[in-house]
């Protein structure tokens, strides 16, 4: 079983500390995600990644509304999702249609999403969480009291518990 990571924006090295924890639980792979800054380029290497023993993936901040999107469109299969810090592209968030979820989310995607947030991130604001499990209902949602945006400490490795 291996666990597939998609780093934030230009967070490859950002990330590493996150992937050192989760990699504690679980073999964990962490492409290095395209400049190009669609959805679908992203997306792309994602699938590109989603070989056999890929059982759940992890998605930091903007890689992790790539994966929800994913998820709403069917491209991830059953796998668990975990987002960590994801922001929220609706309406009522950051407004960018190519990065938003689909108008309508099939009723089964919350159930195997999981969304993670640190209430002291300053750089997604923590209410985006309210806006994606209101998306995604049956979303397991943890909010963590501190962390920042790279869920630092106790946060990553709640995160990491959940992978055995």
């Amino acid at each position: 079983m291996t666990t597939l990571f998609v780093h934030g924006a230009d967070g490859y090295e950002d990330d590493q500390s996150m992937v050192a924890v989760l990699r504690g639980r679980d073999r964990v792979r962490m492409p290095a995600m395209p400049t190009d800054m669609r959805h679908a380029a992203w997306a792309m290497v994602v699938a590109d990644h989603l070989v056999d023993d890929v059982t759940a993936v992890v998605g930091h901040s903007f890689g992790g509304s790539t994966l929800l999107r994913m998820a709403a469109e069917g491209m991830l299969g059953g796998r668990r999702v975990i987002a960590l810090a994801a922001p929220d592209w609706g309406p009522d968030g950051w407004d960018v249609a190519d990065y938003a979820l689909p108008e309508r989310v099939p009723d089964d995607v919350g159930a195997r999403v999981a969304l993670h947030h640190c209430l002291d991130d300053t750089e997604v604001p923590p209410e985006h969480l309210d806006l994606l499990a209101s998306r995604l209902p049956g979303a397991a949602v943890t909010r963590h009291p501190s962390g920042g945006h790279q869920l630092e400490g106790p946060a990553i490795e709640a995160v990491a518990d959940t992978l055995r």
